[in-house]
């Protein structure tokens, strides 16, 4: 395994990244990691670690935004800021990576129904298991895996069709997997969470009347403004949103009244599925500082001693 050096063991350049999040302001463009790496794809090179953590910090902070108690900036400041200069975070990416497949929590893998792709998650994780305890696993193992997952998958829609994909995406070693993979399995591991309990507050027949609802609106809204403008024509777009914006809070007014008990419903799913995305941030950013605290340290410059 490579061995990296956080900040190049330099104090300076961890400052440098954090002023460049201090200055910045982040966005779907501009990510907090491209914005202490000041840039894309250089993250790895700036900080010192390795790239697949970059979406991992991504995603929390934008998880964490959501619950209004803080920006994306500040919860990357923060998750920067925990990561020791000359800390060796080689292995933290396979370590969050099994956590968010096996956690028993708050792992993908609990969501799977029994049948054949939940025995395959078990050997999936006996595997993921046997490589984080340093010991080796036959490609063959692997490549056996990933063909009898792939002959167990079934035709199923939604979440089930979802939920194959991911844990097929990484039937090969914690190693392996790159920062799409990651970006993946951060999303998905997310969405599962905030989809618990959704049944008792929320039901397909009244997303079905939702759904009609909206393209009702939608289709009031072309007939009375027109087609969208294309992106190229700016002004265009910028008075046609206004518009449309204008149009959707007086017709969600209108609705709320003429539709209560499904808009309260509505409503109490929505404080609901708030609060399970707040426990599964916060539970994997607890996971993630532990890592981060447990990495070893490295002193390129005098290896007698330990950088504290």
């Amino acid at each position: 395994m490579k061995v990296w050096i956080s900040f190049a063991a330099d104090p300076e350049q961890k400052a440098r990244c954090l002023n460049r999040l201090r200055e910045a302001q982040p966005g779907p463009g501009n990510q907090p990691s491209d914005c202490a790496a000041g840039g894309k794809h250089r993250f790895s090179e700036e900080l010192g670690v390795p790239e697949t953590l970059a979406v991992v910090i991504d995603v929390l902070c934008w998880l964490r935004q959501s619950e209004g108690k803080t920006s994306a900036r500040e919860q990357a400041i923060a998750l920067i800021e925990a990561i020791p200069v000359g800390a060796d975070l080689g292995a933290v990416p396979d370590h969050y990576g099994h956590w968010l497949l096996h956690d028993p929590q708050w792992g993908i893998a609990r969501y799977c129904p029994p049948g054949p792709m939940k025995a395959l998650t078990a050997r999936i994780r006996a595997l993921h298991d046997q490589e984080l305890a340093g010991l080796s696993v036959d490609a063959s193992e692997w490549q056996a895996l990933e063909q009898e997952g792939r002959a167990a998958a079934d035709a199923d829609e939604g979440d089930s069709q979802y939920l194959q994909s991911l844990l097929l995406s990484v039937a090969n070693p914690l190693g392996q997997i790159d920062t799409e993979q990651m970006g993946k399995l951060c999303g998905g591991a997310a969405y599962f969470a905030g989809e618990q309990g959704k049944a008792e507050y929320w039901s397909d027949s009244e997303q079905s009347q939702l759904d009609e609802l909206y393209d009702g609106f939608r289709l009031s809204v072309e007939q009375t403004l027109g087609p969208r403008p294309s992106a190229q024509q700016t002004a265009e777009l910028t008075a046609w949103t206004a518009q449309e914006q204008a149009l959707d809070a007086a017709w969600e007014k209108r609705m709320r009244r003429q539709q209560r008990r499904l808009w309260r419903r509505w409503d109490a799913w929505g404080v609901k599925q708030a609060s399970l995305y707040a426990a599964f941030s916060g539970a994997a950013i607890g996971f993630m500082l532990s890592q981060i605290k447990q990495a070893p340290r490295r002193d390129i410059f005098d290896p007698s001693q330990q950088l504290h």
